[in-house]
């Protein structure tokens, strides 16, 4: 079984900054349907339905896109030795590189703000003593601060609208439900790492226990490899967290049919405060900090919009 040209395209359009995950997914499928789960088996069935009418597909998914790659007549960099090894990106990674070169053409603009996280850091100590007692969870920083951006976009609404061309008049979708991205850092099959970026939907509807719940199964089912084509779909604002490799901010690239994209930094005191002791840190009142970004759609969201987005956030 293999995938035509078209239905490669429709898979990678709908599916984004997932697509790492669907290609394995789709290789999985197509040496074996019975490898996936029943809900990724009746949706690459309905997307993989034969187009030309005879029933054959014609070429595998990386023979179809490395196909479809013009030839770039520029000479190799000067800087590539003849020890270097170099591969060509091909299939689902080679349509991951126009995404990316095509989100180029975006109008962004980024907010930064820099929140001191005292409270935060008392506040999640004191509900982790409480679930320690109660059911053994607990809660990481990243839970307080979804919720956080779920609870200010009840007064901000606009940050979860998005931009699109409909018959080629631009046209402004605003979305009544909060269904918010979670990136979740993965490692492949192969060793590399890669991010699935699956959501909480309805999440302005939910109470903080019934969010945190939701939130900790798509995680589980991101790590589990569990996850349903409809986790990935209708996402409306996307939260990443490179600050848990030490990112102190980051400006991460927004992908077509969302508004915004909310990054958050690590938590720490400030560089050049770090190499203070505790007591001296203590004593000169310098807490911690985390850094946190939006990132947002210049034609449906204004700059005031989103530094007060934050503000509220804060």
């Amino acid at each position: 079984m293999e995938a035509t040209a078209d239905q490669l395209q429709a898979i990678l359009e709908e599916f984004g900054p997932n697509a790492g995950l669907v290609e394995e997914m789709l290789d999985e499928y197509l040496r074996n349907p019975a490898g996936v789960s029943s809900s990724w088996q009746q949706y690459f069935a309905e997307v993989l339905k034969p187009s030309n009418g005879n029933g054959t597909r014609p070429s595998s998914p990386s023979t179809v896109t490395s196909q479809q790659q013009p030839t770039d007549p520029s000479p190799s960099p000067s800087t590539v030795t003849p020890t270097d090894q170099q591969t060509a990106i091909r299939g689902v990674a080679a349509k991951i590189v126009e995404n990316m070169e095509a989100s180029l053409s975006l109008p962004t603009a980024t907010s930064i703000r820099t929140i001191p996280v005292k409270v935060l850091e008392e506040n999640r100590r004191l509900l982790n003593q409480y679930l320690a007692i109660r059911s053994g969870n607990k809660l990481s920083f990243t839970h307080l601060i979804a919720w956080a951006l779920v609870k200010a976009l009840g007064e901000y609404p606009n940050l979860n609208a998005s931009f699109a061309r409909i018959g080629g008049v631009p046209h402004k979708t605003e979305r009544p439900n909060v269904n918010i991205g979670l990136a979740v850092d993965l490692t492949r099959k192969d060793g590399t790492r890669s991010l699935v970026v699956p959501n909480v939907k309805n999440a302005e509807a939910m109470d903080f226990g019934q969010f945190v719940a939701a939130y900790d199964t798509v995680v589980k089912k991101s790590r589990t490899n569990t996850l349903d084509p409809s986790d990935f779909q209708g996402t409306s604002i996307t939260l990443t967290n490179p600050g848990t490799v030490g990112t102190v901010a980051s400006i991460p690239r927004l992908m077509p049919g969302q508004g915004a994209i909310v990054a958050i930094g690590a938590i720490n005191h400030p560089a050049e405060n770090q190499g203070m002791s505790p007591i001296a840190l203590s004593m000169l009142g310098l807490a911690k900090v985390m850094t946190i970004t939006c990132t947002y759609d210049h034609r449906v969201i204004q700059g005031a919009e989103s530094g007060q987005f934050l503000a509220r956030v804060h």
